[in-house]
Order: structure tokens, then C-alpha cells, then sequence
């Protein structure tokens, strides 16, 4: 059970890790108009880039010391 519990978390930790990369770097966009760059941030979706990182990281920290508990 306990090896069940690690493997899920592991999962869940990589794969937040994997969406909030993905949705950190969707949330800027460069066009070239006339010889001059404009970009475009969006705050909200870096937020929530950042917050889905954070989770993936306390989940693979969790699952090291789920595994490591006797």
C-alpha cells in the first residue's frame, strides 16, 4: 500500500511539474511588427504556472519522504 501511495504521488508531482511549465511559458507571446518587438504578459496564467510548479515539487517532496518513512 505504502509503495501505491509513492508511486501516485510521484505522478501527480511530475505531472504538475510538466502543466505548470507549460502554462509558464504560454502565458507570454513576442510578434516583430514593422521592425519593432512587442511582447505580451499574462500575470494570471505565470501565477498559476508558478502555483502548479510549487504543487508538483511538494508532491515529488512528499513522495521521497513518504518512501523513506519506516
Amino acid at each position: 500500500m505504502k509503495n501505491v501511495i509513492v508511486i501516485i504521488l510521484l505522478a501527480v508531482g511530475v505531472f504538475l511539474a510538466i502543466k505548470g511549465i507549460e502554462t509558464f511559458q504560454n502565458s507570454s507571446a513576442d510578434v516583430e511588427f514593422l521592425g519593432i518587438e512587442i511582447s505580451a504578459d499574462d500575470k494570471s496564467g505565470q501565477n498559476a504556472g508558478i502555483m502548479y510548479i510549487v504543487l508538483g515539487v511538494i508532491a515529488l517532496v512528499g513522495s521521497y519522504f513518504f518512501w523513506k518513512k519506516k
